[in-house]
């Protein structure tokens, strides 16, 4: 009787869709990757600008391997996530968007496409963090 309700499990499973499962940052934001090779970081209730750096940086070096002089930029500002039901995404590219403003000019609102930063230097926003936790 168990093996026959394993296999009934087993089967349902394996028919079951799978989605992509989202990766967790060092802060403990998940970030999901999108069809384009872009990535949205899902935001947690009080989450600034430094949040979504940080994930965005450790994502971008961990799991893309982009080195850390490369830049990470803004392709969607803060807004309702595409990949989850929450409250605030963001989403980041390692390649600059086509209405990417010139010259340097970052605002921690999230909100400005284009807005970028090397990816070590987002990732140190995850350092603050460990900082102020201790």
């Amino acid at each position: 009787m168990f093996n026959a309700f394993l296999k009934v499990a087993a089967v349902g499973l394996a028919c079951a869709p799978v989605a992509a499962s989202a990766w967790t940052a060092d802060n403990r934001l998940d970030v999901n990757p999108l069809p384009n090779g872009d990535f949205e970081v899902i935001g947690d209730p009080g989450s600034g600008g430094s949040d979504y750096w940080c994930a965005a940086g450790d994502y971008a070096m961990v799991v893309l391997g982009a080195q850390g002089t490369d830049r990470v930029y803004i392709t969607r500002g803060r807004g309702t996530p595409e990949t989850s039901n929450r409250k605030s995404g963001v989403q980041f590219s390692l390649t600059a968007p086509a209405t990417a403003p010139q010259g340097l000019q970052l605002f921690m609102d999230m909100r400005r496409v284009g807005d970028n930063l090397g990816v070590t230097f987002a990732r140190n926003y995850c350092l603050d963090r460990k900082v102020h936790e201790f």
